[in-house]
C-alpha cells in the first residue's frame, strides 16, 4: 500500500512533465475515443437500415440523453478536482468521504432525471419539433438510454474520475473501454439479429454502461486496502465547505453540458423546419465532430488531477509547464483533425449512410462546424485549468459564454441570413470568442497570482 502511494505521489510531483501528462492523458484519450466509437457505432448501424427517420430520432434524442453527462460532470469533475486538491494540500483522509458522497449524490440525481424523462420525455421531444414515426423511434431510444440506463451512465463517469484522481488513468480507461467494446459487439445483434432497430442500439448502450460500472466497482473493491481514496458503503458527514467546493467546480462543468444541450435543442428545432435528411445530416456531422472533440476533452480531463495537485501543493512552475505542453499538443491534434474533416467530409458522412441527400447536407455541415476545432482546444484546456485550481468564477463565465446564451439569438439571426447553413457557423464564431476570453482570463489569473506572491 505504501509503495503504491509513493509511486502515485512521485508521478504528481517529480516525474518529467511530458511523461506525467502522457501517463495520465493518453489512457483518458483512448477511453474517450472508445466511448466515441460506440456512439459512432450506434449511428453507423442505425444508418445501415437506410432509414433517415431512425437517424433523425437519435439526433433529436441526443440533447436529452447528453444531459446525463451533466450530472457526471457535476459530481465527477467537481469531486475529482477536490480529491486531487486534498492530496496536494496533504489532506488525504477526507478523500474517501468525498468519493462516497459524489457516488451517492450522482446516483440519486440520475434516478430523479430518469423518472422525469419517463413521465415527460414525449412532451420534451415534441418541443424539439419531433413528430410522427420519428417521435416513436426517439421515445424508444430514450427509454433504454435514460430511463433504464441513466444511473449506470452517470456512475460510469463518476467512478472513472475517482479512479483517475489516484493516478490510475489506465484502469479508468479500461473500465470505460470494456463497455464501449461490448456496445459495438451488441449493436448488430440487437439492431439486426433481434430486429429491434433504434431500440436495439439504445439497449446496447445501456448494457455497456452497466458492464463498465461493474468493472470499476470491482476494481475499487479489489484495491480498497491500498487505495488512497478510502470509500465507505454509506455517506459520512463532511464539511459544508467541501460540498461547496464540489458544487463550485462541478456546476460550471455541468453547465457546459446543460447549455450545450439547450443550444443543440434550439438548433434541432430550427433545423426541423427543413427536410428530415437535413436533420439526419446534422446528426452525422455532430458525430464526426465528436472525434477531435473527444480527443481534446480526454487530454484536458486527463491532466486535470495533475493541475489540481500541483496548484494545491504550491508548485505553480510545474503546473504552468503542464498547461503549456497540453495546450500545444491539443492544438497540433485539432489542426490535423480540422484538415482531415475539410478534405474528406463527403466520404466520412457516406460511411454512416448511403442516402444522397443526407450525404450532401452532412458534408457541408461537417466542414462548417469543424472550423471551430483549434479554438475548442484552447477553451477546454483552460476550463480544465480553472476547474483544477478551484476557479469557479472563471469556469462559470466561460460556461455561460460558450453555449446557450449568446449563441441562441445568433442562431436565429444566422438562420434568416443564410437559411440552415448559417446555423453551422454560429458555433465556430462562439468558440473563437470563447477561446479568446479563456486566454484573457487565464492571463489575468496568472498576473494576479504573480502580484500576490511578490
Amino acid at each position: 500500500m505504501a509503495d503504491a502511494k509513493l509511486k502515485e505521489k512521485d508521478m504528481f510531483e517529480n516525474m518529467p512533465v511530458r511523461k506525467a501528462v502522457l501517463t495520465l492523458a493518453v489512457p483518458t484519450v483512448i477511453s474517450q475515443l472508445i466511448v466515441l466509437i460506440y456512439n459512432l457505432a450506434d449511428t453507423w448501424f442505425i444508418g445501415q437500415t437506410g432509414d433517415p427517420l431512425q437517424v433523425a430520432a437519435v439526433t433529436v434524442s441526443y440533447p436529452l440523453f447528453m444531459l446525463l453527462s451533466g450530472f457526471g460532470n457535476l459530481f465527477g469533475i467537481g469531486g475529482g478536482s477536490l480529491i486531487s486538491r486534498l492530496f496536494g494540500r496533504g489532506e488525504p483522509g477526507n478523500a474517501g468521504k468525498i468519493g462516497t458522497f459524489i457516488i451517492w449524490a450522482s446516483g440519486i440525481a440520475a434516478l430523479a432525471y430518469s423518472f422525469l424523462i419517463f413521465g415527460f420525455g414525449g412532451q420534451a421531444l415534441r418541443v424539439l419539433g419531433t413528430g410522427g414515426e420519428t417521435l416513436v423511434f426517439a421515445g424508444q431510444y430514450l427509454f433504454w438510454t435514460v430511463v433504464i440506463g441513466g444511473i449506470p451512465m452517470v456512475l460510469n463517469q463518476v467512478l472513472a474520475n475517482i479512479v483517475r484522481t489516484q493516478g490510475r488513468a489506465r484502469t479508468a480507461s479500461i473500465g470505460m473501454s470494456v463497455g464501449g467494446i461490448l456496445n459495438v459487439l451488441l449493436d448488430p445483434l440487437f439492431i439486426f439479429g433481434l430486429h429491434m432497430n433504434v431500440a436495439g442500439a439504445a439497449l446496447a448502450t445501456c448494457v455497456s454502461n452497466v458492464v463498465s460500472v461493474l468493472y470499476l466497482f470491482g476494481h475499487i473493491i479489489r484495491t480498497r486496502k491500498e487505495s488512497t481514496v478510502q470509500l465507505t458503503v454509506f455517506p459520512q458527514k463532511i464539511r459544508p465547505s467541501y460540498v461547496a467546493e464540489v458544487f463550485s467546480v462541478g456546476t460550471p462543468a455541468a453547465l457546459q453540458i446543460v447549455l450545450a444541450s439547450v443550444s443543440n435543442s434550439v438548433m434541432i428545432r430550427l433545423m426541423s423546419g427543413y427536410v428530415e435528411s437535413a436533420v439526419s445530416g446534422l446528426g452525422i456531422a455532430q458525430k464526426i465532430e465528436m472525434i477531435p472533440f473527444q480527443i481534446v476533452q480526454g487530454l484536458s480531463s486527463g491532466v486535470l488531477p495533475l493541475i489540481a495537485y500541483n496548484y494545491a501543493s504550491g508548485d505553480r512552475k510545474r503546473m504552468d509547464s503542464v498547461v503549456r505542453f497540453s495546450l500545444a499538443s491539443g492544438f497540433v491534434i485539432s489542426v490535423l483533425m480540422f484538415a482531415m474533416a475539410e478534405l474528406s467530409a463527403p466520404w466520412l458522412v457516406r460511411f454512416f449512410i448511403e442516402d444522397a441527400a443526407t450525404i450532401e447536407y452532412g458534408a457541408a455541415f461537417t466542414r462548417l462546424r469543424c472550423i471551430s476545432l483549434p479554438f475548442i482546444n484552447i477553451e477546454f484546456m483552460l476550463i480544465s485549468v480553472f476547474q483544477g485550481i478551484g476557479g469557479a468564477k472563471q469556469a462559470f463565465v466561460l460556461s455561460f459564454f460558450r453555449k446557450g446564451i449568446f449563441d441562441l439569438p445568433l442562431m436565429m439571426l444566422a438562420n434568416v441570413l443564410w437559411p440552415m447553413y448559417g446555423l453551422m457557423l454560429v458555433g465556430s464564431v462562439m468558440e473563437f470568442l470563447g477561446g479568446s476570453l479563456a486566454v484573457f482570463l487565464y492571463q489575468r489569473q496568472a498576473h494576479t497570482e504573480s502580484r500576490i506572491t511578490t
